[in-house]
């Protein structure tokens, strides 16, 4: 490291004033016209008489030339332009480094320290090569990822994902992740390289409630499907959202009660059309036989057939059904007239279309709620699940609408986290996470019209609050910070912010999330657009958490994503050749 350390380009020295939160540096006139925005530079210094190596970022370049800002001077520089030997020769350049990482050398290599005094002016600052890296992070080498290069330079950015378990490797609980930036800011491709992160360890799970496809073209990239499938061992699965089949009476009852079916039966304020789907409970689970013929309790998967319904509609019809529906014999006339008029067949077909949801029959690919959750911790082990919510190709005899849909994501998200912290109280980690793709459609920040928009709200944010010690983490991508539920954002461990978020109140909510640290706004600010080059487009990111061994000091950093798939996956040839086992 010492003779990697020597050799490297220097660039400038310490200057004055500098703090432990930034330093101010002298740039070199060897070094005046490189391009140092966001480039990697480190110094070594002597700290309670160990060696410590800090690293950090250059975010600003500033120009000074004392002499140029005499008036006399400005008067000659606007006559002629150039002043020789006052313009340019006495130009001066500073910079401002952020440092995000400090090692101190032991005896057991370079473990992570802290900056707690300021080096002296004239400590020299030297750009990060690749052999310093090699030589700072070898003992971590097994670990690190790369998702893309420092912010203006050529050097990889090391990366790290842990697994959320308790064996070796793990983190030991999960992190809430958050991808925010706008259309066309690349976060759905930088999703797609975290989760590939994420897959090199064999026990963790991954599902993507995936509302575009966008997700699910990791199965359809012959590159990336290849190494998931030969090499990581990952079997992609896809279903239609409308393929998770329900479960429970409960369920069943509320879905009933939104069809609209007791409405269509005559039966319309709440309280009654809740006494009615007791009595409907009551016969489907054998306690009036003598009504309905059905003496034993009927499977749910078992509600959508014909004799189900009829048995139903016959005991319906009864004045002790209808007795404990309403008191008033004019309202049961009301009920038993409607159902005498009504076509049988057409209040099978809506009866038919809830019960559906609940069934196996006819349904391709279908799966149970519920054994899809429980199989994290059994057959499906280490699958990637992806679940597909644009609404293609639902089938015509069930009932599917944003109300059912809210429903089954909402089912989905309860019955993942009760797995979890079913797991949890077996001394174990689920290991798993959920990508959000879009999230700010299932959580945004206003309060929804809809009771069942809001339920999922509800219980995604009861989930945020309490999954991360049961090793369940949440991925949300979104195109704001502003669109996303408060809460959820400041439960986020790891944030990354693509380009779109320097405005308004975005910013604001941006300067939040980093303390309101002013220099890395300004680089921040300095991100182009990716559409605006008709080239090849470069994607710039700032992160802020535990995601790099570079970044323990909670200063963000920055990086341009690697180009996908080819410049991704060659960077990390070693790492995603290998599955990572935990024992």
């Amino acid at each position: 490291m010492k003779n990697s350390f020597d050799h490297a380009e220097r660039i400038g020295v310490v200057g004055s004033p500098s703090s432990t939160n930034s330093l101010v540096l002298d740039i070199l006139g060897t070094a005046a016209d490189k391009k140092l925005v966001g480039s990697l530079s480190m110094f070594n210094f002597t700290q309670e008489a160990s060696d410590h190596y800090a690293l950090g970022q250059i975010t600003e370049i500033r120009l000074r030339n004392v002499w140029s800002e005499d008036p006399t001077m400005r008067g000659l520089i606007r006559q002629k332009g150039r002043v020789d030997p006052i313009t340019e020769r006495q130009d001066t350049h500073n910079a401002t480094m952020l440092v995000s990482s400090v090692f101190v050398k032991t005896a057991n290599g370079f473990e992570p320290s802290m900056l707690g005094t300021v080096p002296a002016t004239g400590t020299s600052i030297k750009l990060v090569n690749e052999q310093i890296m090699h030589d700072l992070l070898a003992d971590y080498a097994v670990e690190l990822f790369y998702l893309g290069k420092a912010y203006g330079s050529t050097v990889l950015l090391p990366m790290w994902f842990k697994h959320f378990g308790f064996e070796e490797g793990g983190a030991g609980e999960a992190y809430h992740i958050g991808v925010f930036g706008k259309t066309g800011s690349g976060k759905s491709v930088l999703s797609k390289m975290l989760m590939l992160g994420y897959s090199r360890h064999k026990e963790m799970t991954m599902f993507v409630l995936d509302p575009q496809g966008e997700f699910a073209k990791l199965r359809t990239d012959p590159q990336i499907s290849e190494i998931l499938a030969k090499k990581l061992s990952k079997e992609v699965k896809v279903y239609d959202l409308h393929n998770l089949v329900l479960t429970g009476n409960a369920l069943f009852r509320k879905v009933l009660t939104l069809s609209g079916f007791f409405d269509r039966l005559g039966i319309y304020l709440d309280e009654n059309q809740a006494r009615a789907a007791d009595q409907i409970e009551s016969i489907l689970g054998g306690k009036r036989p003598g009504l309905s013929g059905i003496a034993s309790a009927t499977k749910p998967w078992d509600y959508h057939k014909r004799e189900t319904f009829d048995a139903v509609h016959r005991a319906l019809q009864s004045e002790d059904v209808l007795q404990n529906i309403y008191t008033s014999k004019e309202l049961r006339e009301r009920v038993r007239s409607a159902l005498s008029v009504a076509n049988s067949d057409d209040l099978y077909d809506r009866w038919a279309k809830v019960a559906n949801l609940f069934a196996y029959e006819g349904r391709k690919e279908y799966v149970k709620i519920k054994d899809l959750t429980e199989s994290v911790t059994a057959g499906a082990k280490g699958q990637i699940i992806m679940i597909n919510l644009s609404e293609t190709d639902v089938p015509l005899n069930i009932l599917w609408n944003d109300d059912i849909r809210m429903i089954v994501i909402n089912e989905f998200i309860r019955s993942l986290t009760s797995e979890a912290q079913s797991t949890f109280k077996q001394g174990k980690a689920l290991n798993t996470l959920v990508v959000l793709d879009e999230a700010h459609r299932l959580a945004p920040r206003e309060k929804q019209e809809n009771p069942e928009f809001e339920l999922v709200k509800s219980t995604l944010k009861d989930a945020v609050r309490t999954t991360r010690k049961y090793g369940l983490g949440w991925m949300f991508v979104s195109q704001t910070l502003s669109s996303l539920d408060r809460e959820i954002i400041n439960q986020i461990r790891v944030y990354i912010f693509g380009f779109g978020l320097a405005y308004g109140i975005e910013l604001q909510a941006l300067r939040d999330i980093i303390g309101g640290n002013e220099e890395a706004i300004r680089l921040y600010q300095l991100f182009k657009d990716p559409q605006s080059t008709p080239r090849q487009k470069e994607y710039s990111f700032m992160t802020v958490g535990p995601i790099s061994p570079l970044s323990f000091s909670g200063i963000p950093l920055f990086f341009q994503a690697l180009q996908y798939t080819d410049g991704f996956v060659h960077a990390n040839a070693s790492t995603l050749n290998h599955l990572r086992t935990t024992p």
